[in-house]
């Protein structure tokens, strides 16, 4: 009966996914319904084998209702092969890549934009660069991956860090800012 019911919840997100113009790969698993907000040309893409964990007994450190994936015209949104991704905000307005196999850990925000004019008030462009996250990388709970970051392929970055700037491929970052503090081997 279990399978059953994860079976329907799976199908009608899945649908309800396409019908907010999302594009779905194969064997997606969609525990849950992720809010989805695509604007005129934007692209939402969920590769194949990708997860979205959204509802709570998906993953026990998010909360319900607290996946969103924001795709603004002009943009695209990427989760590549075998990602997954737990109750965290993606707000892609220039473009977002997950890379394949790369996990994202619950209550997560990863923005490529400022999202208002700095200073507040100013009437300058909204500043905007686009955010890449290699493949294999893990991204710990609650982190915040900030505009123009690109965080290289088996990166691991520590829960609850602040990402401005570049990590490279096959080490650990934590921290407000995050800096690396350990080399990895690579595979």
């Amino acid at each position: 009966m279990k399978r059953l019911i994860l079976a329907l919840i799976r199908g009608a997100a899945g649908f309800y996914v396409k019908t907010r113009g999302g594009i779905i790969g194969r064997d997606v698993i969609l525990n849950g319904f992720p809010g989805i907000r695509r604007k005129g040309s934007g692209r939402l893409i969920l590769g194949d084998g990708v997860t979205v964990n959204t509802a709570r007994w998906a993953n026990w450190l998010g909360s319900s209702g607290s996946m969103m994936l924001s795709v603004e015209d002009g943009a695209t949104l990427e989760l590549k092969r075998g990602c997954g991704i737990s109750a965290s905000q993606i707000i892609a307005n220039t473009g977002i890549e997950i890379g394949e196999e790369a996990l994202v850990g619950a209550g997560c925000l990863i923005c490529d934009s400022d999202m208002h004019e700095v200073p507040l008030g100013s009437g300058k462009p909204v500043a905007t660069a686009p955010i890449r996250i290699g493949a294999r990388a893990f991204i710990g709970a609650r982190c915040i991956i900030l505009k123009g970051v690109t965080i290289g392929e088996g990166a691991v970055v520590g829960a609850g860090s602040v990402v401005i700037k570049d990590i490279p491929p096959h080490v650990i970052a934590s921290g407000n800012p995050a800096v690396v503090v350990k080399q990895l081997l690579a595979e």
